[in-house]
């Protein structure tokens, strides 16, 4: 039961800041007590909202107020609201509603798993890199042995009805430095994590056609086949020109999109939860529309705090 626990709260904690989709997983036993409805409350700061891997260059750091429901232990049903807090520009974003559900394919809760549909509410001008998102879909699979490793699947539908796949291969080792009860279930704790992800991305690629045109040049030579054959006609010579034309089509590709490692550290004390996760993170095949290269490295974290009840 304890791990079923533990399963679900990773769920739930990915709700939290799946705007990211690499969450560190704050999960504790005391979240879940032997009671049919349990709820949570949860605020996250992230200083870059990012997705998979790709951040916009106008993002902005983002506090995110969540609230859940659980029902017996696998169901429940989120809640979060997305603020811009960028200084004097700080304002209310939108909102998100994600209900979901965890289930497991053997007795001993080693082989689990979650599927989560989030709609999205947010303003269509906003700065945070998730505006354009109409919903998705999420699921994920995970074997929870002495190192816990997950596969999951995304699929994105945007608000000009594009569609996207998002895949993630993700290998952690939950690591306690201490515990502070009998139980085992407070204390502090890491959670290092690295992450692969991978998907489709659709961009605007511009191309070049070059094409033969006739032209007819007035004046030609006063000896020519043209004014032999035929003296009556104007004199004139036909000639093709070659015309490079620029063009643009849709194209869609699924590639390695990033590679990030991450740190969660987790405080727990009662129905208490502290939480701090540096990223670093490694965009690859970015589609580059200034010419500059791919671009490097970037760091950003996520520090939160959440209640259990």
């Amino acid at each position: 039961m304890k791990t079923y626990k533990l399963i679900a709260i990773a769920a739930l904690t990915f709700l939290a800041a799946r705007s990211n989709a690499q969450t560190a997983p704050l999960d504790t036993a005391s979240m879940f007590a032997a009671k049919k409805f349990t709820f949570d409350a949860g605020l996250t700061y992230m200083s870059n909202l990012t997705y998979a891997g790709r951040r916009d260059e106008s993002s902005v750091p983002i506090l995110l107020p969540t609230f859940t429901a659980v029902y017996k232990q696998d169901l429940f049903l989120n809640a979060a609201a997305y603020a811009d807090v960028n200084g004097a520009k700080s304002g209310a974003e939108g909102f998100s509603i994600s209900p979901g559900y965890l289930f497991s394919l053997d007795t001993g809760k080693k082989i689990t798993g979650t599927i989560i549909v989030t709609k999205f509410f947010i303003t269509s001008n906003s700065p945070i890199i998730l505006s354009s998102f109409n919903f998705l879909v999420d699921g994920q699979i995970s074997y929870n042995g002495p190192v816990k490793a997950t596969l999951g699947a995304t699929f994105i539908v945007d608000k000009d009805n594009k569609r996207d796949l998002i895949n993630t291969a993700e290998v952690s080792k939950e690591i306690w430095l201490f515990k502070t009860d009998i139980l085992g279930l407070n204390g502090l704790k890491i959670n290092p994590t690295i992450t692969t992800y991978g998907g489709t991305q659709e961009f605007t690629e511009t191309y070049y056609e070059n094409s033969q045109v006739p032209r007819a040049i007035a004046d030609p030579a006063l000896i020519s086949p043209i004014s032999t054959l035929f003296p009556g006609l104007s004199k004139q010579q036909i000639l093709n020109k070659t015309i490079t034309q620029q063009k643009q089509r849709e194209v869609k590709q699924y590639k390695l999109l990033a590679v990030s490692g991450s740190l969660p550290v987790t405080y727990s004390y009662n129905k208490w939860q502290f939480s701090f996760t540096p990223y670093i993170t490694r965009p690859f095949n970015q589609v580059d529309y200034t010419g500059s290269g791919t671009t490097g490295n970037y760091f950003f974290f996520t520090a939160g705090v959440s209640y259990t009840f």
